[in-house]
């Protein structure tokens, strides 16, 4: 195989949970020119990642013959996601064989896995009829820049004291169905303050007056970071926390323990594998996240997992 295409649309989260599979695609055969597809903001994630050899960014609306030009005569194209278009660019571009899990223009139908599968295992699953595989489940960091790591040394320097210790909070995610309540992280924040722990939240652009209304306690890195610049972050922080975040995911990609607070989602699925401390509550109900008609809409799930019930996971970290 000397090239091999994959579309992959995706959210930060399953764009880093596909790199144990670009690496493979890399050990199984190291002489393939892997092209990725990729969204805009997985475009700055995957940037400088070893296993990829050309980034394609894309949007709707955006021109579609660069598409078809960078994956020209692939000899597979993978369609992760379920974009039709993704399927057609990769017939335009006269690929002989496209694997995916949509119906149109695909040629080789992927059957949907377990939901309780680890999601990287999922993506593997994929290419395992190419006689691509992996054990190594763990997710590729992204590279900073020297740009990205100067401007991380400023901040430190500005938000800790000698002696000071950094926690990263990431207390919103994508659906408040899967966040901790405010007043839970309010309490862990004042608590990391009496242990000379500075507590600094991760979050976009979009969240920063809110985390300013709401989180006076903290550093308030909203939107001032980008995602390259999070992970280098994350990696020189003592601790994480959040609930079920993509930010979690690129915590992973460091070796700084993290504290996971999962609710209507199952760990199983989206939790790292190694130095991370699941907190979860199984109720009958749980997992309801991908249901159509969640069974509550006040999360019993979290709002059963106490501050104390954190701050021991807390404390036995740091």
């Amino acid at each position: 195989m000397k090239k091999i295409c994959f579309m992959h649309r995706a959210s930060i989260g399953d764009t880093l949970m596909v790199t144990p599979t670009y690496r493979a695609v890399k050990e199984c055969f190291p002489n393939c020119k892997t092209v990725v597809v990729t969204s805009h903001a997985g475009y700055d994630l995957m940037l400088g990642n070893p296993h990829i050899d050309r980034l394609i960014p894309y949007r709707k609306g955006d021109p579609v013959l660069p598409i078809i030009k960078g994956i020209w005569r692939s000899d597979v194209a993978v369609i992760f996601d379920y974009h039709y278009r993704n399927a057609l660019y990769a017939a335009l571009a006269l690929i002989p064989k496209r694997i995916g899990y949509g119906k149109n223009f695909i040629n080789v139908r992927l059957n949907d896995e377990p939901l309780e599968l680890f999601e990287p295992l999922k993506y593997l699953a994929a290419v395992k009829d190419l006689g691509i595989h992996t054990d190594d489940l763990s997710l590729t960091r992204p590279v900073a820049t020297d740009a990205d790591r100067d401007h991380i040394d400023r901040i430190m320097q500005s938000i800790l004291r000698l002696g000071q210790r950094l926690v990263i909070i990431v207390p919103f995610s994508l659906s408040t169905l899967k966040d901790w309540s405010t007043e839970n992280y309010r309490q862990l924040i004042r608590r990391l303050r009496k242990k000379n722990c500075v507590a600094a939240i991760l979050g976009g652009g979009d969240q920063f007056e809110q985390t300013e209304r709401e989180f006076p306690d903290a550093v308030n890195l909203c939107g001032v970071t980008n995602l390259r610049e999070a992970a280098e972050i994350i990696s020189r922080a003592e601790l994480y926390i959040s609930g079920c975040t993509a930010m979690l995911h690129v915590c992973s990609t460091t070796d700084t323990p993290s504290i996971a607070i999962y609710g209507p989602t199952m760990p199983e699925q989206w939790a790292p594998k190694k130095n991370c401390t699941v907190i979860t509550h199984n109720l009958p109900c749980s997992p309801c996240y991908n249901l159509k008609d969640p069974p509550c809409v006040d999360n019993k799930c979290l709002k059963n997992i106490s501050v104390d019930e954190v701050w021991r996971a807390v404390e036995n970290i740091l």
